[in-house]
């Protein structure tokens, strides 16, 4: 009876510390305790050199317009091997996967990315793409990170990361990025070197940005990047 009497005890107990901790958990969490129901982040179990992230493993503040709703105040980052947008739940190093299929954009440090298929359809680029510049033309970024062997430590130029490099580990995260042309009708032109911005001109307007950037480099040499966003920000200029 006394065995009995203990047992039910335990369970009226436990349903009520779990209780406890969900109420903890919701205070924290605040209105976006939805954000953190979802998968945990993808572990990387290996030895490797760079990093999977699109930048850097620090969690940074920002925003994200999930299920036609803001949410503020997150600390996130993008699993740039797996395309994943990254939350971590307050007062813990636990990270979870928010719903691609759900995310219109969100912001990381006034940075803004964009969900191109929920934007435009299914048949848009997947991923998530950067904001480079936000014009009459947006340019837009998706980094991509891939895991590749290095048995000679030859590959630490393409890793795109400045954290420690360790010539004794063989597996290395590469960086590769695309870019995209997204015009005001919807289209989405993928552009990958100058000539394929200046096409995106009159061929007068064409003349003009290829003058004016000239005279720019007589200073210093502009990565694509660079280039790209100068002769879009002419353009809107005129």
């Amino acid at each position: 009876m006394l065995i009995l009497l203990g047992v039910a005890a335990m369970s009226a107990i436990a349903p009520a510390s779990a209780q406890d901790d969900y109420t903890l958990f919701s205070r924290k969490a605040g209105g976006a305790s939805l954000l953190y129901r979802g998968q945990k982040a993808f572990a990387y179990n290996m030895l490797y050199n760079g990093t999977y992230y699109w930048t850097s493993p620090d969690f940074r503040k920002g925003r994200v317009l999930y299920y036609g709703k803001g949410y503020d105040d997150l600390l996130l980052n993008v699993d740039a091997v797996r395309q994943d947008l990254l939350v971590r739940i307050p007062g813990s190093v636990v990270d979870k996967v928010l719903d691609r299929r759900f995310v219109e954009e969100f912001t990381i440090e006034g940075q803004r990315f964009l969900n191109l298929q929920v934007l435009f359809g299914e048949a848009a680029p997947s991923g998530y793409w950067a904001v480079l510049h936000d014009g009459t033309v947006q340019l837009l970024c998706r980094v991509s990170k891939t895991l590749e062997q290095d048995m000679d430590g030859r590959k630490h130029d393409q890793t795109g990361y400045d954290g420690p490099f360790r010539l004794n580990v063989y597996q290395v995260f590469t960086r590769s990025a695309a870019y995209r042309l997204v015009y005001p009708d919807g289209r989405i032109v993928p552009v990958r070197r100058r000539r394929d911005i200046l096409r995106q001109f009159e061929p007068s307007l064409r003349r003009e940005i290829r003058r004016h950037l000239r005279q720019r480099e007589n200073v210093s040499l502009m990565s694509f990047e660079q280039y790209a966003v100068a002769a879009l920000k002419y353009q809107d200029s005129k």
